[in-house]
């Protein structure tokens, strides 16, 4: 993966999954989603928001073993560094509607780990609402997304809320609006605005292009619940290049990145996620 950045962007979305009901169980049959269940994270390249990054180059050689419950749906993570497995994992607990995400850990000297992450979801699986809950004296922080989706059941919308804000909070953004616009089966652009103070109109905003798709099938489909791939969940393909722009009120470009990736395919064409 190639990596130039001129701006450090971040930019948290909620996330789609799918619910363990015979009719979830069935569309996996219908619709023969891949379910990786080992992916290299050097093909992927590292997350930004890795909470057990350490300051050497080589923390994301690791391999992610993946597994589902009987309904299709990712129940949890773990990270494999050959031949031990991390004592820190990600737990997907499912209760009717709502999922919790969290890491955890079977080591006795801890960690200190990534908030809880709480999704809620629509009868067909859907996440229309992502909780961040915040204790403490930053308990201001903790934020709401809420997703709208078209008749065609595509997300297209995000809002980002912050229930606890006083007018002592310390925030760079007080709400944003992720828009989601798709050319064909696959995600086009997000266009990002955020208001900075109540009572103005900022016309400042992020674009992020999806570019340079192939024609391979989506495997990543089930793993929206993992930040990392949720883009990816979007789009019937794989898109190999990102590009992040910043525009200012006046329409002018302030800050650019881009993100490309080199991938490998199997003699089916299928992305080849891991290599034993």
């Amino acid at each position: 993966m190639r990596k130039r950045i001129f701006l450090s962007l971040i930019l948290s979305f909620t996330l789609i999954s799918c619910t363990s009901n015979d009719e979830d169980i069935q569309n996996v049959v219908e619709n023969k989603d891949i379910m990786p269940t080992k992916i290299f994270k050097p093909i992927m390249g590292p997350d930004e928001n890795d909470p057990f990054k350490s300051n050497s180059d080589l923390y994301y050689f690791y391999d992610e073993l993946l597994t589902y419950n009987n309904g299709g749906n990712l129940i949890k993570v773990e990270r494999s560094y050959k031949p031990d497995l991390f004592p820190v994992y990600l737990d997907l607990n499912r209760n009717g509607n709502t999922v919790t995400v969290e890491y955890k850990s079977n080591d006795s000297d801890g960690f200190k780990l990534k908030n809880t992450v709480i999704y809620t979801l629509n009868n067909i699986g859907k996440a229309v609402e992502k909780y961040i809950p915040v204790v403490g004296p930053n308990s201001f922080a903790v934020r709401k997304y809420y997703y709208e989706y078209s008749a065609d059941g595509r997300l297209y919308k995000i809002k980002l809320k912050y229930p606890n804000y006083t007018s002592n909070s310390h925030l760079d953004e007080l709400e944003r609006i992720d828009v989601f616009i798709y050319s064909g089966n696959n995600l086009k652009k997000i266009i990002s605005q955020s208001v900075k103070e109540y009572d103005t109109n900022s016309n400042s905003r992020t674009e992020i292009d999806f570019l340079d798709y192939d024609n391979a099938r989506n495997p990543f489909k089930r793993l929206g619940l993992l930040e990392s791939y949720f883009y990816r969940s979007l789009s019937e393909n794989n898109y190999r290049q990102i590009n992040y722009t910043s525009f200012d009120a006046n329409n002018n470009v302030i800050g650019f990145s881009e993100q490309k990736w080199d991938f490998f395919y199997d003699q089916n064409n299928n992305l080849i996620l891991s290599y034993d």
